[in-house]
C-alpha cells in the first residue's frame, strides 16, 4: 500500500468513526422524541425545542467525534508518517565513516521504501567514490616518493659538488626546500588517506604526557624567540595515556606551530594539563588574529588556510590541524577548536586517562 493511500485510509476510518458517534446520537435524541409521543402524543413531543435538540446533537455527539477526529486522527497519521521521521534521522547520522550501513527498509513497496533504496544506492556510490579516493591518494603519495626522493637527492649533490657556480647555488637551495615541502605535502596526505581507511596503526602504551607537554614548552620557546613570545605553562599535571608516543607528540607540535604561526609579535601561548577520573585535558590558548566566524565551524577541514589577508603570510598547506584531530580520533580523544575572551584562539585536546 501507497504512502498516500495509508495516509487516506486512517482518514476514512477516524472519520468514519467520528460519524458514527454522531449518527448514535442524532439517532438516541430522534428515539427518544418518538418515545414522547407515543406516550403523551403530538403535544408532548412538541415541548422539546428543536434548537435545544440540536444543540444537544453537537455538544454531545459532535464534540467527541470532534475530539476523537482530533487525537485519533494525530494518532494515526503519527503512526503512518512515523517512517519518515525514521529515515530523516537516518540522513542526519550519516556521515562518511558509516556509509556502508545501509538504510532499514519497510519491505512494503511504497513511496518510502523506495526513497530508502535510492538512498541506500547513493550511498553505495558515494561510499565507493571515497574509497577510490582515498585509493588514488595513498597510491599517488606513494609513487611520488619515490622521484621525490630521488630529487631530493640530485639537488643536494648539485649542492656539494665545488664546481657548481654560486647564482646555481641559490636556485638550487630554493628547488630543494621546494621539494622538501612537496614531500611534506604528500606525507601529510598519505597519513590523511590512511586514516580515513582506517588503516592508522596506534601502538597502545603508556605516555607520559606531562613529559611531552614539557618538551613542547622548550620547542615553542625556541621557535618563537624570532617574535618575542611569551610562553606561559599553567598546569601540567602528571599524567599518563594509552597511545602512541610518536603520534602524541606529532600532535602537540601541530598544535603548538599553528600557536606560534597565527600569533603577532609580543604575543602570548598559555598551556595547560589536567587530569580528572576519567580524562586527560590539554588546552593551548594563543593571542593573535581571530579566524573570522564563518571559518570557525571549518577549522579542521583541510586545506583550509583562514584569513586571506593573513594565509599568506603563514607558511604551512592546511593540513596540520586535519592531521591533529585524526591522531586525537584514533586515540579515542576529541580536538576542539574556540575562540575565547580577548579574540584569543584556544585548542582543546581530551583523552581517555590512562590510570
Amino acid at each position: 500500500m501507497t504512502l498516500r493511500r495509508r495516509i487516506l485510509f486512517y482518514y476514512a476510518a477516524t472519520l468514519s468513526v467520528s460519524l458514527v458517534i454522531v449518527a448514535f446520537w442524532s439517532w438516541f435524541e430522534f428515539n427518544e422524541q418518538r418515545d414522547a409521543a407515543l406516550r403523551g402524543g403530538a403535544e408532548a413531543a412538541l415541548k422539546h425545542n428543536p434548537l435545544v435538540e440540536t444543540v444537544e446533537i453537537i455538544l454531545l455527539g459532535g464534540l467527541p467525534a470532534l475530539l476523537l477526529g482530533i487525537i485519533g486522527g494525530s494518532l494515526l497519521m503519527r503512526r503512518a508518517l512515523r517512517p519518515i521521521e525514521e529515515l530523516t534521522e537516518a540522513l542526519e547520522k550519516t556521515t562518511a565513516s558509516n556509509l556502508a550501513e545501509p538504510v532499514a527498509r519497510s519491505g512494503n513497496g511504497d513511496e518510502l521504501d523506495r526513497m530508502s533504496a535510492v538512498f541506500n544506492g547513493m550511498k553505495e556510490r558515494l561510499g565507493t567514490s571515497f574509497t577510490q579516493a582515498r585509493e588514488f591518494t595513498l597510491h599517488a603519495s606513494h609513487e611520488l616518493k619515490t622521484p621525490l626522493t630521488i630529487l631530493h637527492g640530485t639537488l643536494e649533490q648539485m649542492m656539494g659538488d665545488t664546481t657548481t657556480p654560486t647564482a646555481h647555488r641559490e636556485r638550487i637551495t630554493s628547488m630543494l626546500e621546494e621539494v622538501q615541502r612537496l614531500s611534506s605535502i604528500v606525507g601529510q596526505l598519505a597519513f590523511l588517506a590512511k586514516a580515513d581507511a582506517g588503516l592508522l596503526e596506534t601502538p597502545h602504551g603508556t605516555v607520559a604526557l606531562h613529559d611531552l607537554v614539557r618538551d613542547l614548552v622548550e620547542d615553542l620557546t625556541l621557535l618563537s624567540a624570532a617574535q618575542n613570545i611569551s610562553i606561559t605553562l599553567d598546569a601540567c599535571q602528571s599524567t599518563h595515556v594509552n597511545g602512541d608516543r610518536m603520534r602524541l607528540r606529532q600532535l602537540l607540535l601541530i598544535l603548538g606551530d599553528n600557536a606560534v604561526k597565527h600569533n603577532h609579535k609580543y604575543g602570548s601561548i598559555t598551556l595547560a594539563l589536567h587530569q580528572d577520573e576519567a580524562h586527560v585535558t590539554f588546552r593551548i590558548t594563543n593571542t593573535g588574529p581571530a579566524l573570522p566566524p564563518d571559518l570557525r565551524s571549518r577549522v579542521f577541514e583541510r586545506f583550509l588556510r583562514g584569513d586571506a589577508s593573513h594565509s599568506s603570510t603563514v607558511e604551512g598547506s592546511g593540513l596540520g590541524l586535519s592531521i591533529a584531530e585524526s591522531i586525537a580520533k584514533s586515540h579515542r580523544g576529541t580536538l576542539v577548536f574556540e575562540v575565547i575572551e580577548g579574540d584569543r584562539t584556544q585548542l582543546t585536546l581530551s583523552l581517555p586517562s590512562g590510570h
